[in-house]
């Protein structure tokens, strides 16, 4: 479905048209602060008059805890088999020894936690979340993203964040709000190679995301494979399981073929594909044995490499500008 949303009716701070929510789609909502992102979520949720009648569970920015037990606290609001649920996803969460504990001790992690769990337990058609990870403690945040995840399954998804990697980890597709406005929206992956502007280019950046395989694992570093390319990069991954991969295009290193790359461990032979020009900045698209790269250069390096479509080029990242998500 289509929505529109307007708030308030005068002077809107918000004015959307045409946000696109398909039922299975995760959909990311993305901006900076003071896009907008949070009053969209309320319109969505019924917190804020004017949004759809819909069926929903949120996860508000600041999801709040009563005073009492913990897993009083995780049941409230469910029936027998969503509070069972809801205890399972607690256990998974790594909260199932702190459900006797009052509520007033927990982090503001752990009661993320409880929150998150609490909500996905619900069987409403659409859940809704506000910037579910950022009370996460990174280390935990890949993690939690695959539960949230699988917690949604075939439900749709409106997941509101400005962090990139929360939304790689998270999304089918995106939606990008700057001022108010929506300015783009599509696959995630299409949104983030391919902004529409320079506007939106400079809120998402021009990043590669990549769906792969986890191959190996050596310390914090690990490398899937992309198609017939193997990449390096930082995430705790299982070999053999479905995982992403993402990195700017400002973190490509354009190599002319024969050169050597220094400490940069993926580098990957191709050619010119595509060149779009944007002002200050040049994109190249770079075809890898099939897979897709894209790069971010400036113009005089352009000229002074002499890349042009068809030229035969050396790609390089390093591995710890590399991330590796768990998909899903």
């Amino acid at each position: 479905m289509r929505v529109s949303l307007r708030y308030p009716s005068r002077d809107p701070v918000l004015d959307v048209e045409g946000l696109e929510l398909i039922e299975g789609r995760r959909t990311v909502v993305f901006g900076p602060n003071g896009a907008g992102k949070t009053t969209l979520v309320r319109l969505l949720a019924g917190t804020l008059p004017g949004g759809p009648e819909w069926e929903c569970a949120y996860l508000p920015q600041t999801p709040h805890l009563f005073r009492g037990g913990t897993g009083w606290n995780l049941g409230l609001g469910l029936d027998a088999r969503q509070s069972a649920r809801a205890t399972e996803l607690a256990a998974r969460l790594g909260m199932g020894d702190r459900l006797s504990e009052p509520a007033a001790l927990l982090s503001g992690g752990e009661r993320q936690r409880i929150a998150v769990a609490r909500v996905l337990a619900r069987q409403e058609p659409w859940v809704l979340l506000d910037e579910p990870l950022a009370p996460i403690d990174a280390e935990d945040r890949a993690a939690v993203a695959k539960l949230i995840a699988e917690g949604v399954g075939d439900r749709g998804a409106v997941i509101v964040t400005h962090d990139l990697e929360t939304a790689a980890a998270l999304g089918t597709h995106m939606a990008v709000l700057v001022e108010g406005r929506l300015r783009q929206q599509g696959p995630l992956g299409e949104v983030l190679s391919h902004p529409s502007d320079s506007r939106v280019a400079g809120v998402v950046g021009v990043s590669n995301l990549w769906e792969g395989v986890g191959v190996a694992r050596m310390g914090s570093f690990a490398a899937a494979m992309v198609g017939s390319v193997q990449v390096w990069g930082v995430g705790n991954i299982e070999v053999g399981t479905p995982c992403r991969v993402l990195f700017r295009g400002e973190s490509v290193a354009m190599l002319g073929a024969g050169e050597g790359s220094g400490s940069v461990r993926n580098r990957w032979a191709g050619r010119v594909a595509e060149v779009r020009q944007g002002g200050r900045w040049v994109e190249l698209e770079v075809d890898v044995g099939g897979v897709e790269v894209t790069a971010v250069i400036t113009p005089g390096a352009m000229d002074e490499m002499g890349l042009e479509i068809g030229s035969t080029v050396v790609t390089g990242v390093k591995a710890s500008a590399v991330r590796l998500l768990p998909g899903g």
